[in-house]
Order: C-alpha cells, then structure tokens, then sequence
C-alpha cells in the first residue's frame, strides 16, 4: 500500500480529513489537476456535524483525463457508471484492516463532467457555481457546496435522508446569522456517554458538538 496513504490513514484526525488529504495528495500532487476544476459533492459542508463516509467529486471533463496518472499508478479505476463515466478508489478493506474498524464505506469517486453539466440539473454545476458563489474551500484547497448551495440540493433531491440534514443547515444558517457571520459556539451535543445515553445538551440533528469536538469549526 502507498505509504502516504497509510500514513494518513492512521493518522490521528477525523475520517473526513482522512479523505480529503487523501484526496489532496491524488488530485494534486500526483495528477497535477487544478483546485478549481472539481468540487466535492454533498453533504460535505456539515462534515463536523455527521459522518462524511466517502467523497463524490464533479471534476471538470478536460481535467478528468489527467485521472489516468493515477490509474497508472494503480490508484482506482474508471468505469462506466449509471450512464456516466467515473474514476473510482475503494480504499474501505485498507482502512478497517489498519484502524481496526468495521466501515461500510471509506472512499473517493469522481464523476466526469461539462462546466454547466449537474447532478441534479444545471444549478449544481461546477460552472454555475462558479459563477454564483456557491462553493467554499477546506484547508486543503477543495471546492464544496457552501451551507446555501446545499441546503438548495437537499431540497431538490428530497430523500427521506435530507430531512435531518435540512434541519441542521437551518439552524446552521440560523446561528451563523445571529452572531454576525461567524459561527459561535453551541452546547447541543449528540455525545454518547459510557452508559450508551447521549448527552443531555444533543441534539437530534448533530452528530458533534462544539462541547466533546475538539476540532471545532469557524
């Protein structure tokens, strides 16, 4: 296995920072794909809040090409999928066995696309977000749904799934405004104690809390 993916896996840091050093490290210091011709997928704005298992990525058609550095490498593959084209890096067996874990899922997919191709429709292209400042970037350089573009995608594809998710984003939406912009922080907590109950402060939406995270967002 790449010692720098070994490295990163059994490194000390939350699951979803795994994935996007990961990420990093494949995207751009292998491939050399440019930071602003992809973005990350879904739910990845409230990673603090939930468990971000895997990372789908729309990546810009043009750039995706470069993808065949990786393959080369023997890092994934690409296939055709549900009428798309994508590269695909299941790492799931590597990180059980080096964490001792029993995770369903621990991987990256990227899906090949036009600047104004979406999933669902044209809002949620790279390019229309570009264009509309609906992306924000993590300490690594990815480009994700910011809390607005995904509340809006929630919305759109209203899977019984979203409806938590949607009222979290809400309350995020909420505090951010309240305080001015910033996040503050809160004592909702969903902390599960020794005793298997959760914290009296949780909420029903929050799989963190700004109490027990030490990794508090801003």
């Amino acid at each position: 296995m790449d010692q720098v993916i070994r490295s990163i896996i059994t490194g000390n840091t939350e699951k979803y920072q795994k994935l996007s050093d990961i990420l990093k490290y494949l995207f751009v210091d292998i491939a050399g794909i440019s930071q602003n011709k992809y973005y990350i997928l879904g739910s990845y704005a409230i990673r603090q809040y939930r468990t971000i298992n895997d990372l789908d990525i729309n990546l810009d058609d043009q750039e995706f090409l470069k993808l065949e550095n990786l393959t080369k490498k023997g890092f994934g593959h690409i296939e055709f999928y549900n009428a798309q084209i994508r590269w695909f890096y299941d790492l799931t067996q590597q990180y059980n066995e080096l964490t001792h874990s029993n995770e369903n899922d621990f991987s990256i997919e990227a899906f090949q696309k036009r600047p104004f191709d979406g999933f669902p429709d044209q809002r949620f292209s790279l390019g229309y977000l570009t264009e509309n400042n609906g992306l924000s970037k993590d300490d690594n350089g990815h480009q994700f749904f910011n809390l607005l573009t995904l509340l809006e995608w929630k919305k759109t594809m209203n899977r019984p799934k979203d409806k938590p998710d949607i009222e979290l984003i809400n309350e995020l939406l909420t505090t951010k405004k309240m305080s001015g912009g910033h996040y503050q922080h809160s004592h909702n907590c969903h902390q599960k104690l020794k005793n298997g109950q959760y914290c009296k402060n949780m909420t029903k939406n929050a799989h963190y809390c700004w109490k027990h995270n030490k990794n508090n967002a801003q």
